[in-house]
């Protein structure tokens, strides 16, 4: 029987069923979003062939047009989830990026395209700032980094969703009558697998506006106005060792992991393997090895610190950071499409660790009335990093080599240049971070 804290029981937090039920709705609708902005990994080819497109061209479609919403207002947002309620802002925002899928199914022309991608990312960016704070105010500390935990899997679960989903139904897509059907009649194979994907989320909006907006355990006095960007940023500007550099690092891991938004290409290039073969069996181990490696960091994380660890979820962070670039640098460059996937699933471990302890690490240095904000903020430097120079850098210097087949070396040097200048900055940051963790947060 587990031991009932004396905030539970005077009623600070809701029911154990009902925070873990908001989690589940919650990490539902993170796999959503991820699926619907990740969904283009598979579709690369026949895009790029419809609408006549260059590699950075595809790079800007899946980092700049999604980037541009996604990360810059999320600050905003966080100030709004900071201030009014949570549960509105995630239902509008799963709307938002939900139709906005669907629309992508139906356009003629890159510029289209690029609007639709526009949206789906402003939709998207009101989610985790506002799911963030409203897990912090629904779990004591002691339980909070396994509900983050379960959240973040979403990231993994949500990757191999959607080449397994999405190989499933271009593959159908392809082999399938579809001209008379409703909504998707006329429409190609990778247009009907944006219409398909995008629906869920509309009715799941539904569900979250029905969400109770927890207490927050940040108590205000009587007339205190909210906290104000201009004091917000000024507590950045006094410890931005810490929360930059953590910031920064964990972008690292973004820009790794956006990067491989070319991979079904570059195995299809390199090794001959159909978006369809590559997306069944690339599910296969990140479910394997994603999720299950989320949710024990989360778990050790809590562990630690029940024992006592306060840099807990920074020491597993570290853990994670220095098997994560050298794995993603060398299975691109492996010599059979079988070896390079079984290395690729190696790195997801050090993604996925890296992704679990990020936000309880920066919790850690915040002051909780500025929390979403916070978390805001950290989304948008790590998004900013990963959108405009994982898929991108990777587009320009495919483009630059001028030979298709040479994408691998693409996709292996991004994790290559940055996780080593990452590596570099790791024991400076680490000092820094050490320090900071040791003063009263105080705002």
């Amino acid at each position: 029987m587990s031991e009932v804290t004396e905030d539970e029981e005077n009623g600070d937090y809701p029911s154990s069923s009902y925070a873990w039920y908001v989690v589940a709705l919650l990490t539902i609708g993170y796999i959503l979003s991820f699926l619907d902005r990740n969904i283009l990994v598979l579709l690369v080819e026949p895009i790029k062939a419809d609408f006549n497109l260059s590699d950075t061209q595809i790079g800007l479609l899946m980092g700049l047009a999604f980037s541009i919403f996604y990360a810059t207002m999320g600050i905003p947002l966080g100030w709004l989830a900071d201030n009014m309620k949570r549960r509105t802002l995630v239902a509008m925002g799963m709307f938002v990026w939900s139709a906005a899928t669907c629309l992508s199914g139906y356009t003629k022309s890159f510029l289209s395209l690029f609007t639709a991608r526009v949206a789906i990312g402003a939709g998207e960016a009101t989610l985790s700032p506002c799911a963030i704070s409203l897990i912090s105010d629904m779990f004591p500390e002691g339980k909070r980094a396994k509900a983050i935990a379960v959240y973040s899997c979403a990231l993994s679960i949500a990757a191999a969703f959607s080449f397994k989903l999405g190989a499933e139904i271009l593959s159908w897509a392809n082999t399938t009558d579809t001209s008379e059907m409703f909504l998707i009649g006329g429409l190609k194979p990778w247009q009907i697998v944006f219409v398909i994907v995008g629906a869920p989320g509309v009715i799941l909006s539904a569900l979250m506006m029905l969400v109770r907006e927890p207490k927050r355990q940040i108590k205000k006095v009587e007339g205190e106005k909210p906290i104000k960007f201009s004091r917000a940023f000024s507590y950045y500007k006094e410890n931005t060792g810490a929360f930059l550099g953590l910031s920064l690092l964990v972008g690292v891991m973004t820009i790794i992991a956006y990067s491989q938004g070319f991979v079904a290409a570059m195995f299809e290039r390199t090794w001959g393997w159909t978006a369809s073969e590559f997306g069944s069996r690339n599910s296969i181990g990140l479910l394997l090895f994603g999720p299950p490696t989320v949710l024990f960091s989360g778990w050790l994380i809590d562990r630690m610190h029940s024992k006592g660890v306060e840099d807990a979820a920074w020491k597993v962070f570290k853990v994670g950071f220095c098997l994560m670039v050298p794995l993603n640098t060398i299975y691109p460059l492996m010599p059979n499409p079988w070896i390079a996937l079984f290395v690729s699933f190696s790195g997801i471990i050090g993604i996925a660790t890296v992704t679990a302890a990020g936000v309880p690490a920066i919790l850690k240095i915040i002051p909780g009335k500025i929390r979403a904000q916070s978390i805001a903020m950290y989304y948008m430097i790590i998004s900013l990093c990963g959108l405009l120079l994982g898929p991108t850098t990777v587009g320009i210097i495919s483009d630059a080599f001028g030979d298709p087949t040479m994408l691998r070396y693409a996709v292996a040097l991004v994790p290559a240049v940055f996780g080593s200048i990452g590596l570099l900055c790791l024991p400076m940051i680490n000092r820094i971070y050490l320090k900071q963790i040791k003063k009263e947060i105080t705002l």
